[in-house]
């Protein structure tokens, strides 16, 4: 061996070189890790519904802008907020009067259509809330049924596929 080779073997073998090596590793790691986790925190955002059982005036707020309702006679119990393609949100409140909550608190587009149970213990409104895009447009069922101290509603927000007819969208209540 000539002395040449010898002393880039050396230097290759260096703990300067050794460390460098190490810290150049160590640094790989830890961006490797912080992408990986922004990619799980994005993946948690988006995939993980929002659920809520306890509400505030910030969540209340938000509720109220997501579903054009005005929220102050209803007692709200449990919201969710989820991902999937065509459903947007859930809705669990209970509230006095449920056509009076429906004739002055609900501010979207229109009441498209009432549903009445016979003994009037349940009472179903399909209501188109607001158009998102041209061919889609958010709408909400929401149940109400009969309880001791009122009545319990069941809201279910999607986006409706599809046009409404504007026969469907200009009218107010049917049946």
């Amino acid at each position: 061996m000539d002395k040449g080779s010898m002393n880039e073997d050396m230097d290759a073998n260096s703990p300067e070189k050794k460390k460098r090596k190490k810290v150049i590793i160590i640094a790989f790691i830890l961006v490797l890790a912080v992408i990986s986790c922004s990619f799980m925190g994005l993946m948690y955002k988006t995939m993980i519904p929002i659920s809520w059982s306890r509400f505030n005036d910030k969540r209340i707020e938000y509720i109220e802008d997501k579903l054009k309702l005005d929220l102050d006679s209803v007692e709200p119990i449990h919201y969710r907020h989820v991902t999937a393609q065509d459903h947007i949100a859930d809705f669990d409140f209970k509230v006095d009067d449920y056509k009076s909550f429906m004739e002055n608190d609900f501010h979207g587009k229109a009441i498209l259509r009432i549903t009445e149970s016979d003994d009037k213990s349940s009472v179903k409104y399909w209501c188109w809330v607001e158009e998102m895009s041209g061919s889609y447009d958010k709408c909400f069922d929401v149940t109400f049924t009969k309880a001791d101290d009122g009545y319990n509603a069941e809201l279910f927000c999607y986006r409706y596929v599809g046009e409404l007819s504007n026969h469907s969208k200009e009218t107010t209540a049917s049946e």
